[in-house]
C-alpha cells in the first residue's frame, strides 16, 4: 500500500512539474505592423519570452524600456531620448550602413536579437547559421509618421500586453488632438522643406518631415513636381525659386538646428538678390530643425511633433 501511495504521489508530482514546465515556457507571439508584413509575416513566434535581448533599434529600446524590460546590450543612444541611468551601462553595438558587429552580438549568447530591416540582406543568414531569432524594425528617414505610429503600437502590444498598447495609443491620440486644434486655428500655408543644403534637395509629403507635416496646415509644393513616393529628391535652385513657398522647413542629416542655420544662411548670403526672391527668405518664415526630424526615432516622434509644433507658435507669435 505504502509503495502504491509513493508511485502516485511520485505521478502526481512528475506531472506538476511538467506541468509548470509546460507553462514556463509559453510561446510568445511578437507581432510586425502591416507595412512589413509582406516581407517578415504577421508575427515571430519565440518558444518563451526572450530573457537576453540585444537591441539595436532605438524605436524598439523606447517601448522595452516602458515595459520595463532590460536588454543584455543596445545601439548607439539617440541623443535627445531620454532613458532610465541603467540603460546608460549597458553595452553599446555599433550599427549603420557601414556595417554590423556580429561577432559582439553572437558573444552574448541572446535569445532575440531587435535591429533594422536595412541589415536583413547583409547579416540576416549569418544570424540564422548563429540560430538568433529576429525581430526586424524600420527607421530611418523613409519610414513616414503613420508608420512609425503604427510600429510604436505593434511593439507596445508584442512586449506590454493590452495595457501598454492602450497606454501608447492614447500618446498619439493626444498629439494628433493638439495638431488638429493648431490647423483648425490657421489658413493653409505653401510651403517646402530643405533637405541638406539649399538647391539640392526637397523632401515630398511621404518623407518622414513630411509625414508629420501633413497633420499641420501646410501645402507640400514637392508634391507638385514630383512623385510623392520619391521622399528625398534631388532638384535645383530654379524649381525651388519658381515654387517660391510661404514657409521653409529646413534639415540635414547629423546636424543640430543651429548647424542647420548657419549652413543655410552661409549659402543664402552667397546670392542674396536670388534667394530674397522668395517670400518664405525675404520674410524671414524658415524653421531651422535637427536631425530628429530627418529620421525615424519610435516614441520619439510625439516629442518631435510637440516640439515643431511649440517652434510654429513662437513664430506665429513673432
Amino acid at each position: 500500500m505504502k509503495k502504491l501511495l509513493s508511485l502516485v504521489l511520485a505521478t502526481i508530482l512528475a506531472l506538476g512539474l511538467a506541468s509548470f514546465a509546460a507553462a514556463e515556457e509559453t510561446p510568445v507571439t511578437l507581432y510586425y505592423p502591416s507595412y512589413i508584413q509582406e516581407s517578415e509575416g504577421e508575427t515571430l513566434v519565440l518558444d518563451a519570452m526572450p530573457e537576453r535581448i540585444v537591441c539595436l533599434s532605438n524605436s524598439a529600446l523606447q517601448i522595452l524600456v516602458r515595459c520595463d524590460i532590460h536588454p543584455v546590450a543596445v545601439t548607439t543612444l539617440v541623443a535627445n531620448a531620454e532613458h532610465p541611468d541603467w540603460v546608460y551601462e549597458l553595452p553599446t553595438i555599433a550599427t549603420g550602413m557601414s556595417g554590423m558587429d556580429i561577432e559582439s552580438i553572437v558573444a552574448l549568447e541572446p535569445d532575440l536579437l531587435i535591429v533594422g530591416s536595412y541589415q536583413k540582406e547583409a547579416y540576416g543568414e549569418q544570424l540564422a547559421a548563429a540560430g538568433i531569432p529576429v525581430y526586424y524594425t524600420s527607421e530611418g528617414p523613409s519610414i513616414a509618421y503613420g508608420q512609425t505610429k503604427e510600429e510604436a503600437i505593434t511593439l507596445a502590444r508584442s512586449f506590454g500586453g493590452d495595457e501598454m498598447t492602450a497606454a501608447i495609443a492614447s500618446e498619439f491620440e493626444a498629439v494628433e488632438a493638439r495638431a488638429s486644434a493648431f490647423t483648425a486655428s490657421r489658413d493653409t500655408q505653401t510651403m517646402l522643406i530643405f533637405f541638406y543644403t539649399p538647391g539640392t534637395y526637397l523632401q515630398t509629403s511621404e518623407g518622414y518631415l513630411g509625414s508629420i507635416l501633413t497633420h499641420l496646415p501646410y501645402e507640400n509644393l514637392a508634391d507638385s513636381v514630383f512623385d510623392p513616393s520619391q521622399r528625398n529628391v534631388m532638384t535645383d535652385t530654379e524649381t525651388i525659386i519658381k515654387l517660391n513657398p510661404e514657409i521653409i522647413f529646413a534639415i540635414s542629416p547629423a546636424s543640430d538646428a543651429e548647424a542647420v542655420k548657419e549652413q543655410d544662411e552661409a549659402a543664402f548670403a552667397e546670392n542674396p538678390d536670388l534667394w530674397n526672391t522668395m517670400d518664405a527668405i525675404a520674410n524671414n518664415r524658415i524653421v531651422y530643425l535637427g536631425k530628429d526630424y530627418v529620421s525615424s526615432k519610435g516614441l520619439q516622434v510625439i516629442d518631435s511633433v510637440n516640439n515643431l509644433i511649440d517652434q510654429l507658435e513662437a513664430l506665429d507669435n513673432q
